[in-house]
C-alpha cells in the first residue's frame, strides 16, 4: 500500500496490548479505525483512548471463533466506513505447558482462538477485499514461538507456527492480486501479560523480560512500515531474536549438511 490516511483497519484483539498499539499508530496515520476485542470493559478504555487521537473509531465486541460474530462485525464496518483496507488478525491467547502436560481442552482452545480466529477473518473479509481491487494487506499475528520452537509452549507455540504457515501459503495465493500479506512475529512485546509474566518468575528473569520488551506502540509502527513496503516477516526485536533465528538457520543447514556432505572441490 502506497499510503493509508483515509482508509480503514479492522484490528482484532484490540483491548489492549499489541493491538492496541496497532489501532493507536493507524490512527495517528489518519486512518479510520475499527477495534474488535472479546473483552467490552477494556474495550471502552480501548475505545477512550483512541478517542483522544481520532474521531473515525468503531469499538465491536466480537469473537473471533464465531463466525456469526465476525460476519455482524463486517456488516457494520461497511455500514460506518465503507471498504475494509487493512485487517489486522491479532486476537489470541497464552496456553499449554509440555506437551504430554497440556489438556485436550487447552488444546482446543488455543487453536481455536489462534488458528480458526484468523481464518475467519481471513475468509470473512479477504473476498471483498479483492472485489473492491484497492490496495490492501492483511497481518496475522504468529510470534517468534512460531519461527522457532524454544521453551515448553506446546499449544500456543503449535498454533503460532500454523499461523506463519497459513500467512506463507496467503501470501502465495495473493501474488499478483491487489492484497499484500504480512505476518507478525514478536518475541517479547511490553504489554499486561508481560507484567503479569515477570511478577511470577525471579529478579534475574524479570530484568531480561523488561531488557527484550518492545513497546507495543514501537510494534505497530513496525507494521506500519511493512504494509507500506509490502514486507511479509515482521520481527520487533533485531537483538536477542536476531541470535536465535541465526541459531536455528545454522542447525538446519548443519542437519542437510551432514545428510548431503558437499564434495570437496
Amino acid at each position: 500500500m502506497k499510503k493509508l490516511e483515509g482508509k480503514t483497519a479492522f484490528v482484532t484483539g484490540a483491548a489492549g496490548g499489541i493491538g492496541l498499539g496497532l489501532a493507536k499508530t493507524f490512527a495517528r496515520a489518519g486512518m479510520n479505525i475499527v477495534i474488535a476485542d472479546i473483552q467490552d470493559k477494556q474495550l471502552k478504555v480501548a475505545e477512550s483512548e483512541l478517542q483522544e487521537i481520532t474521531d473515525n473509531v468503531l469499538a465491536l465486541v466480537v469473537d473471533t471463533t464465531d463466525t456469526g460474530s465476525i460476519e455482524n462485525a463486517a456488516e457494520k464496518v461497511e455500514n460506518t466506513f465503507g471498504n475494509l483496507h487493512v485487517l489486522c488478525n491479532n486476537a489470541g491467547i497464552g496456553g499449554g505447558g509440555k506437551i504430554l502436560e497440556t489438556d485436550q481442552e487447552t488444546w482446543d482452545r488455543v487453536f481455536n482462538v489462534n488458528f480458526r480466529g484468523p481464518l475467519n477473518g481471513v475468509n470473512q473479509f479477504l473476498p471483498h477485499m479483492l472485489e473492491h481491487g484497492e490496495e490492501s494487506h492483511i497481518v496475522n499475528t504468529a510470534s517468534f514461538s512460531g519461527i522457532e520452537g524454544h521453551g515448553h509452549q506446546s499449544a500456543y507455540g503449535s498454533s503460532k507456527f500454523a499461523m506463519v504457515g497459513f500467512s506463507e501459503f496467503l501470501r502465495n495465493d495473493l501474488a499478483g492480486t491487489n492484497v499484500g500479506v504480512s505476518v507478525l512475529c514478536p518475541h517479547v512485546v511490553d504489554t499486561p501479560i508481560i507484567a503479569n509474566l515477570k511478577k511470577r518468575v525471579d529478579e534475574k528473569i524479570a530484568a531480561m523480560i523488561s531488557d527484550m520488551a518492545v513497546p507495543a506502540e514501537t510494534v505497530g509502527a513496525q507494521v506500519m512500515k511493512a504494509i507500506l513496503a509490502n514486507e511479509f516477516y515482521v520481527f520487533c526485536d533485531g537483538t536477542h531474536t536476531r541470535k536465535m533465528l541465526e541459531n536455528r538457520c545454522s542447525n538446519l543447514i548443519a542437519s542437510m549438511d551432514r545428510q548431503f556432505p558437499q564434495d570437496d572441490r
